[in-house]
């Protein structure tokens, strides 16, 4: 389950944050849910919040309710590419 839901992250959920001109990654996952890190402008976006909330949702929906998604943010300093 793990790795399909890293999968979906990566196919699925970042290419369309991409498309808007963000950034997240998945940074990891264990017994305790699912980390995520905004990157870039995403990281201090006032809209941030509404990102985080839809990841959410698209996440639960698809792999459970009890599903546990976590953020951390980090914003792009100019030698990160």
């Amino acid at each position: 389950m793990q790795d399909e839901i890293i999968e979906y992250m990566e196919t699925v959920i970042r290419p369309l944050v991409q498309a808007d001109g963000g950034e997240v990654i998945a940074a990891g996952m264990d017994e305790g849910g699912l980390r995520l890190v905004l990157m870039g402008e995403c990281a201090v976006c006032p809209c941030a919040g509404g990102l985080r909330a839809w990841v959410t949702a698209q996440l639960r929906e698809r792999f459970g309710e009890g599903l546990q998604v976590d953020f951390a943010s980090k914003k792009r300093y100019f030698q990160d590419r």
